[in-house]
């Protein structure tokens, strides 16, 4: 590489330290992935992978709602597999 150029973004800490463990675990530096990354921009000229928002139906929202209000408010918990399908009439 005969020169290379600063580049300075704005990142959650908590992304990049994440980011960084599995690049770390990859034996790449973040530095490396981005390079790859833009590498990939100009040969895909644009972005290398389909970004777009998740389109759940009614249906799965709603069961994700459920799964959040389940895990918050610790309903629907049992100590044996007998109570969880006595529970579900099973």
């Amino acid at each position: 590489m005969a020169k290379s150029s600063a580049m300075t973004i704005r990142i959650d800490p908590e992304i990049k330290s994440q980011a960084d463990n599995v690049l770390q675990y990859l034996g790449m530096t973040t530095s490396g992935a981005v390079t790859i990354f833009l590498r990939q921009v100009i040969l895909n000229n644009g972005i290398p992978f389909l970004v777009k928002a998740p389109a759940y139906n009614e249906e799965t929202l709603a069961a994700l709602r459920e799964a959040e209000s389940i895990a918050k408010n610790g309903s629907h918990r049992f100590n044996t597999a007998g109570e969880m399908f006595k529970e579900l009439g099973i």
